[in-house]
């Protein structure tokens, strides 16, 4: 047996063959290559994961936006559509609660909501939610609405009784108006209740009836000078003094928007103007809140404004 067959090993301290020993440092040497590659693979593997995203986390990422604009959406319309109720809530408080018998809707925030922190899945579910309510929300306004059409068709003939309109053409508030309440007196200088909304418009300006009705009275009085009183259904009654002239008499019937005189400057009165008064069940009321045939939501405070500006009237 040849020498170069044995190696001495010194761990072991003994011979070993030659081969045996060759074949233990390949398998070594493999396995520490194969953990070496294991180990740089597994770097590779989560560096990957961390930096470079796979198809289903951009396609969730792509629905996660789209739910946030779609729920910014929502969002702003409902705020719209809560603004423009909102505007118009003073009005309908006061107006159609009193006359349809209904109640304007309530302000609700229930649908503003904080997703900065949730998923796509998240925003999903809550928008499901969202949508859901907003359908009972309509739901219920659409009742509403039926409701009060039903009671329209059912009150028609007698709408058209009730005062909705502005005595004289001033729909682009051309004319200034003066308002209803505690007023001093323009000719005695002493505080007054000021029944009605006084027009400033020039003498001979066409004035019409603001609903159906008969002429109750047509003629002078001393404070009021020449005057109309139309009497309306359902307890309504409307006054137009200061007038310098009539074309109506006592007993005739009049229809809205008929012309029922001119104004002018007679009686108890500062300068040519019209003044206008609203009673319900011989109580006067403000007119300002029945010229809703004539006024948007815009002109209507404009002319609220400039009707309780400074505290004047001009009789």
């Amino acid at each position: 047996m040849s020498d170069d067959k044995y190696t001495f090993d010194p761990d072991s301290l003994s011979f070993e063959e030659t081969d045996k020993k060759k074949g233990k440092k390949i398998i070594i040497s493999i396995i520490t290559q194969l953990f070496a590659a294991l180990s740089i693979g597994f770097v590779v593997f989560i560096t990957i994961s961390y930096t470079i995203k796979t198809p289903g986390q951009r396609k969730t990422e792509r629905e996660n936006e789209m739910l946030r604009q779609v729920y910014d959406q929502l969002n702003e319309r409902y705020k719209q559509t809560t603004f423009v109720m909102s505007d118009l809530q003073d009005r309908d408080r006061e107006i159609y609660r009193a006359i349809f018998s209904t109640v304007p809707p309530l302000d609700d925030d229930s649908l503003e909501y904080n997703y900065d922190s949730l998923g796509a899945s998240e925003i999903a579910a809550h928008y499901t939610e969202t949508t859901n309510n907003v359908a009972t929300m309509l739901h219920n306004e659409d009742s509403t609405v039926s409701n009060l059409l039903a009671i329209l068709e059912k009150q028609t003939d007698s709408l058209k009784y009730i005062p909705s309109a502005m005595p004289l053409d001033n729909a682009d508030l051309k004319y200034l108006a003066y308002g209803y309440g505690k007023k001093l007196d323009p000719i005695y200088k002493t505080p007054q209740v000021h029944k009605g909304i006084d027009f400033a418009a020039p003498k001979g300006t066409v004035v019409t009836a603001t609903a159906a009705g008969t002429v109750e009275y047509a003629g002078e009085k001393r404070d009021h000078g020449v005057m109309v009183i139309i009497d309306h259904k359902n307890g309504f009654k409307t006054i137009y003094s200061h007038l310098s002239d009539y074309v109506v008499r006592t007993g005739k019937k009049i229809k809205r928007g008929e012309t029922i005189g001119f104004v002018g400057n007679t009686g108890k009165s500062l300068t040519a103007h019209l003044h206008y008064e609203i009673l319900y069940k011989g109580k006067a009321i403000n007119p300002i809140d029945f010229f809703f045939e004539d006024t948007n939501p815009e002109t209507y405070h404009k002319l609220k404004m400039m009707a309780n500006n400074g505290g004047l009237c001009l009789d």
